[in-house]
């Protein structure tokens, strides 16, 4: 009753957990889910093998392969709980390739603790303690150390709380069921024995507040977000309407003196300013266009040379009538990868544009690139010896409309959208600054290659 009990209990949390990473794609919600289906198949192989313990032999093949699928169910249940908890408390996805090998290498370790003693009748004991001790030692420690992990949030609403001591208390009394376990082997009195009742109904609820904990969580990580995207969105709509209203305000005030007077230069300088206004206005709605068009659309992956789109994107931007900054690439021959050609775009033009528009006026300004090859894809280091930036700044550059230059007659979206173009691809940003001594950009890009079709 106790495994059947366990295993509708996982079926429906695990539901619950595929239904809310459908809906918010959040990575950790289907680990967590993964794991939940490895109790549930545990659960149902352990229930199996109890029904079949005295109608087949030890050494049938039925129970062998039930075995072995129970075994691998626990331990699969243990790394895919892990890796979840790991993202959610370091808020980035883990490398897919290492939990996958992870994942394979499990199913021959089940084989080998199954075959072990399998054949042999008066090996109870050992059976149980490769089968079920060693996976309850593993799981001791893992849902410890999970526990921990998630202490050092922090920010961690009721959910987490009820993750954290469900964790911990259930790491412990799997370390009690591995001492049981081992103190059987030598036919040892253990004081802290737990009942097989009371430990069935303590794993029961254990794992049902685990569960509830898990979804409440879940509930307040979206709640965060959204009211993130809420407060996102009152700046948004009051800073774009702003700044679309002041160019339009100018322009009506200069319309206005033009009427009153004659001389053509004084009109022809009017005309210069309206233009100028025009173009700030159409740079607001430019950007504002390319912010909902990057959160509505899907990665599009192709193959690009990095090295090639960067120069590209210089050519494009500098004026060669006007002083340029001097562009300097230092790659490797080879600086192809597959990425989001679109928002690759958005990355080079907004940082390549401050680069070029806050450059030094002296004959040696210039840009720097260095283009590394990483783990996940590669890494490029964007420098320039401009003014800088006053260390006060930087926490608040990537904010939506947030300028950092007084004289700057931009949106305030450039940051805002290249950081938001990478966290959508899968990498990240970080920079490095000091007053009149330049600006350092790190972008972090991932080649998704390895998933391209």
């Amino acid at each position: 009753m106790q495994y059947v009990t366990q295993a509708l209990l996982a079926l429906v949390i695990m539901l619950i957990l595929r239904k809310f990473y459908r809906q918010y794609q959040n990575d950790f919600y289907l680990l967590w889910s993964w794991s939940w289906l490895a109790l549930f198949v545990n659960m149902l192989g352990s229930c199996i093998s109890l029904a079949n313990a005295f109608l087949l032999p030890l050494d049938h093949p039925f129970r062998i392969t039930i075995s072995i699928v129970t075994v691998a169910a626990s331990f699969l249940q243990i790394l895919w709980l892990y890796s979840g908890t790991l993202e959610i408390s370091r808020s980035r996805k883990l490398n897919r390739k290492l939990v996958k090998a992870i994942s394979y290498s499990i199913v021959p370790l089940a084989i080998l603790l199954v075959f072990l003693s399998f054949n042999n009748p008066d090996s109870g004991s050992f059976r149980i303690l490769y089968r079920v001790g060693i996976k309850s030692l593993l799981a001791g420690i893992v849902f410890i150390s999970c526990s921990f992990m998630l202490l050092r949030m922090t920010n961690t609403g009721i959910g987490i709380r009820f993750i954290i001591f469900s964790f911990l208390s259930y790491g412990l009394l799997q370390g009690n069921y591995f001492i049981e376990t081992f103190l059987e082997l030598y036919e040892k009195d253990y004081p802290l024995e737990v009942p097989y009742f009371a430990a069935g109904v303590v794993d029961i609820f254990l794992q049902a507040l685990m569960g509830l904990g898990m979804i409440i969580s879940v509930l307040e990580v979206e709640q965060h977000n959204l009211k993130k995207a809420n407060n996102e969105l009152d700046t948004f709509l009051y800073r774009s309407s702003h700044d679309l209203r002041a160019p339009l305000t100018t322009i009506s005030g200069i319309i206005s003196i033009i009427r009153s007077i004659d001389d053509p230069d004084k009109k022809e300088e009017y005309f210069n300013a309206i233009q100028d206004r025009l173009i700030q206005a159409d740079n607001v709605i430019r950007d504002i266009i390319t912010l909902r068009k990057g959160q509505k659309t899907e990665l599009q992956i192709d193959q690009v040379d990095l090295q090639k789109e960067i120069s590209k994107e210089f050519e494009s931007l500098i004026d060669p009538n006007n002083g340029s900054p001097k562009l300097i690439i230092d790659a490797a021959e080879n600086t192809s990868l597959y990425t989001d050609a679109a928002r690759l775009h958005t990355i080079l033009t907004n940082l390549l544009s401050n680069a070029i528009k806050y450059h030094h006026e002296a004959d040696q300004a210039e840009i720097k690139i260095k283009i590394n090859k990483s783990e996940k894809g590669y890494n490029v280091v964007l420098s320039d010896n401009g003014p800088g930036i006053d260390e006060k700044h930087l926490p608040k550059i990537f904010d939506m409309f947030y300028r950092a230059h007084r004289s700057s007659n931009g949106t305030g979206l450039g940051l805002y959208l290249v950081k938001d173009a990478l966290e959508t691809m899968g990498g990240s940003i970080e920079v490095f600054s000091e007053k009149g001594m330049g600006t350092t950009f790190i972008i972090h890009l991932v080649d998704h290659g390895a998933n391209h079709s």
